[in-house]
């Protein structure tokens, strides 16, 4: 980190550097970072009807307060606004689609915190409930569920909507009934806390004692005297959540418990209902992750049956639960013999591997499997196709494994699809060409949704694909070089990082405003370069496994390699090579410029400085217990080599970051002080969480980092 020196002088210099009129088809940081994105409005949060002939969308900026419509479009026909902000109270809110109802007569609505109905045939809107969340329509279409302060109630919408609170004892953040805290989607990606049986008549939900778990302060240094929210935040080696499984008969309202992971502090990763059945499916991981189990619960008093069950002496990832055919056949994406796989099981319980030499993508919380065709014969994957740099979208016939590749143009196609009627919006880019959005469907050509911005892609410098040879196999790396490149010159280097496990930052797909960002250091005659060490690779869990207990030397291999090669280049500067990241990126920054004298500076955004410092789930799946493995967790500490910190070290954070607490920057720097380190410079945002979400405050971070490499690279 970097102390504030010379801050006077060079923060002066450096802001009339970037307010100076830049060169005629330059890339600026007030288009850059501006409230309207320069890749154009783009559809998100894209919602399809249950019959696939429509779907609902918004059109974001880069400030995350304007308020948004809600917009509606069909197949064939044009778009159009279905609600508007000023609909929803006199300050208005972005109205988003949290589900349509079964046949698409309605759609349930949140926005400001509200939860409310929307019916197509009278254009009515109707508030249901304030501070209500994961709402879930029952079967019928009758009724709509929802989670509100840690119980759950029903609204039942007549001619008057009457609504019934039907659990009981769930208070704050204590006891929680069908809501979901912190950690469980966080780490292990469950969306729902609670669902309806198939025929409307039960409910199954998760419980949550979160009793046991360390309340968490988190400051408002804001008001005047300042204002402690607490959160429920399991810290590694520490106690977790007491999780249980409930179903409640809406009848009787009699409340069964069904399986307690509590007894053995288990995680339940996972659970939903079989369909036409009163039998729930259940994921079950024990503490340290080393084994799972898909578990067939019924509810009628039979029997409990293992359907899945896998293990390692390392870890093992939470796989999706399946997804059922009409024959009673079911689909599986499994983490396999070195692959993110799609399986066929067999009714008799025999497996059959569909997919080739190549991972499922795990952007999808299916893991992969995006849709299943209602007669059992297609079934559609997003996958990492042809090589792990890729994403696409394949059509699998689920006969003879053969695939269709839908998405042939090579990039990351993100995906929005249609099961019913196989339509899906593609928003498609590459590393050199910027996202345009695009309609497919069966009853016509391509439909484009948003064109590529021409006048960006003009401005855009090339990024370089290649592989750095290595020991563990060729990696894979980018690099942006200054324009009029000179290779006779001598430039310096930023060096972009993640580190973490399976998480590239090599992907052949736009980077949007970090993309751009990076642009803007290369136009100041900076390289910039990533490399996806070997842990970080997505197709080889050998490599992977290099983090098992060891975080901080396994994550160093890939940036070692890469500081050796950029030191190589005749036009690197290897004594002027820098390094930043974000979160794991932000740790895996300050543990290199601790570790590796190759690196002369970094910045580190919203780093983890200590593994004891963060979560249960996922410090403890790579690095164990700390009361069992205490000499990993102090090999993977930024807090013990303070002292080698080689070079200025610039760190950012938001005071009210509920992921990666601010703790971690507070530790540090404490550490620092004690060891007279006073090249340490700290940025905080103020009430601003993991993201440091906000127009200004992005703004404000993005040129805080241009002013940075300037200022310590001297290029």
């Amino acid at each position: 980190m970097k102390l504030l020196y010379r801050v006077a002088l060079l923060g002066l210099l450096s802001l009339v550097a970037i307010a100076a009129t830049p060169a005629p088809g330059t890339l600026t940081p007030s288009l850059a970072f501006g409230k309207e994105p320069p890749w154009g409005a783009q559809p998100a949060a894209i919602s399809w009807s249950h019959g696939g002939d429509r779907f609902t969308y918004v059109l974001p900026s880069q400030d995350p307060s304007e308020h948004l419509p809600l917009m509606l479009r069909s197949l064939t026909g044009a778009a159009r606004a279905l609600l508007q902000p000023s609909a929803f109270g006199k300050h208005g809110a972005t109205p988003y689609n949290a589900g349509w109802s079964p046949h698409d007569r309605r759609i349930a609505v949140e926005a400001g915190g509200t939860l409310y109905v929307y019916t197509f045939a009278t254009k009515g809107l109707e508030k249901i409930a304030r501070a209500a969340s994961d709402p879930q329509w029952s079967p019928s279409g009758g009724a709509i569920a929802f989670a509100k302060k840690a119980n759950l109630y029903v609204a039942h919408l007549g001619a008057k909507i009457s609504i019934k609170q039907i659990t009981k004892g769930g208070s704050g953040n204590a006891i929680l009934n069908g809501q979901l805290d912190w950690v469980y989607p966080e780490e292990l990606g469950i969306v729902h806390g609670f669902r309806w049986s198939p025929d409307g008549s039960k409910i199954a939900y998760l419980r949550l004692d979160e009793r046991p778990v360390t309340r968490f302060p988190l400051t408002d240094f804001l008001p005047k005297n300042g204002r402690v929210n607490y959160q429920r935040y399991p810290l590694a080696g520490e106690k977790n959540p007491r999780a249980s499984l409930h179903v409640i008969d809406l009848t009787t309202m009699k409340d069964r418990l069904l399986y307690d992971a509590a007894k053995k502090d288990r995680y339940i990763a996972a659970f939903t209902w079989r369909p036409k059945s009163e039998d729930l499916v259940t994921e079950v991981l024990n503490r340290r992750e080393q084994w799972l189990r898909v578990d067939e619960l019924p509810t009628d008093g039979r029997p409990a049956k293992t359907l899945y069950r896998q293990s390692s002496p390392s870890w093992v990832d939470v796989i999706a639960l399946p997804t059922w055919l009409p024959d009673d056949r079911s689909l599986w994406v499994l983490d396999r013999d070195n692959l993110r796989s799609l399986y066929l099981r067999e009714a008799d319980g025999s497996l059959r591997r569909l997919t080739g030499d190549y991972n499922l993508g795990s952007e999808y919380a299916t893991n992969g499997l995006v849709a299943a065709g209602k007669r059992g014969a297609r079934a559609w994957v997003y996958a990492d196709y042809p090589t792990r740099r890729n994403r696409a979208l394949l059509e699998v016939n689920l006969r003879d494994g053969s695939l269709k590749d839908l998405t042939p143009a090579r990039g990351v196609h993100r995906i929005a699809f249609a099961p019913t009627t196989h339509a899906f919006v593609d928003t498609y880019s590459s590393m050199n060409r910027v996202p345009a959005v695009k309609l497919y469907s069966p009853l016509g050509p391509p439909r484009i949704l948003a064109a590529r911005a021409a006048s960006l892609q003009s401005l855009l410098l090339p990024v370089r694909r290649f592989e750095v040879p290595s020991k563990y196999g060729p990696l894979d790396a980018w690099m942006i070089r200054p324009p009029h490149f000179d290779p006779h010159r001598k430039y310096p280097v930023v060096v972009y990082v993640y580190g973490g496990p399976a998480a590239p930052t090599t992907t052949n797909g736009f980077g949007y405003t970090m993309e751009l960002m990076h642009d803007l250091l290369a136009q100041e005659g900076i390289i910039v370069f990533s490399i996806d060490g070997p842990a970080s690779q997505i197709d080889n869990d050998r490599h992977v496994r290099l983090l098992l207990h060891n975080f901080g030397p396994g994550s160093l291999l890939g940036q070692r390699i890469g500081a050796r090669y950029l030191a190589s280049l005749p036009y690197v500067d290897s004594k002027r090579i820098g390094i930043w990241g974000w979160s794991f990126g932000g740790y895996e920054t300050i543990y290199a410029l601790e570790h590796s004298k190759r690196f002369v500076a970094g910045l580190a955004v919203a780093p983890v400085t200590d593994w004891h410092l963060y979560d249960t789930i996922y410090t403890e799946r790579y690095m164990g217990l700390p009361q069992k493995h205490p000499h990993a967790y102090d090999r993977s500490s930024n807090l013990l080599d303070v002292a080698h910190l080689n070079g200025p070290l610039q760190i950012m954070h938001g005071t009210s970051d509920d992921n990666v607490h601010m703790a971690n920057t507070i530790a540090f720097l404490q550490k620092t002080i004690l060891a007279g380190i006073t090249d340490v410079n700290v940025m905080l945002f103020p009430r601003k969480t993991h993201s440091i979400a906000g127009l200004m405050q992005r703004r404000t971070l993005w040129e805080r980092m241009l002013i940075y490499w300037r200022g310590v690279l001297h290029p």
